[in-house]
């Protein structure tokens, strides 16, 4: 069976993120052919929305709406005081978790 040319390039496309494998990428692909296509086009939607809608901070280069984000345009915190992260994830966890001081900000080590 051959498999239509818009069909093969998303699965390529799904290979191409982390941790989506062939397999992962075919059943990513055909699961969105049986979604109504109001669905399909918010999720297309989401994705363009991706990088028109997040800005790198200037600062700190994490992502926001603005720059420089909210956290690094907030006068509230003490900007003498770091925490250096790898990823934009791990910004978020530490501010969710409540475990890192309202005062401090936090810089990717890019």
């Amino acid at each position: 069976m051959r498999i239509p040319r818009a069909v093969q390039n998303l699965i390529e496309s799904f290979e191409k993120l982390p941790g989506v494998g062939p397999k992962s990428a075919q059943r990513l692909t055909f699961y969105l052919l049986h979604v109504p296509q109001v669905e399909l086009d918010g999720f297309a939607s989401s994705l363009t929305g991706l990088k028109t809608g997040t800005k790198l901070c200037s600062i700190c280069k994490s992502i926001d709406e603005i720059d420089p984000c909210s956290i690094c345009s907030d006068n509230a915190r003490d900007h003498s005081t770091i925490c250096v992260v790898e990823q934009p994830l791990d910004v978020l966890a530490l501010e969710k978790s409540g475990n890192i001081k309202e005062s401090t900000q936090c810089f990717m080590d890019v």
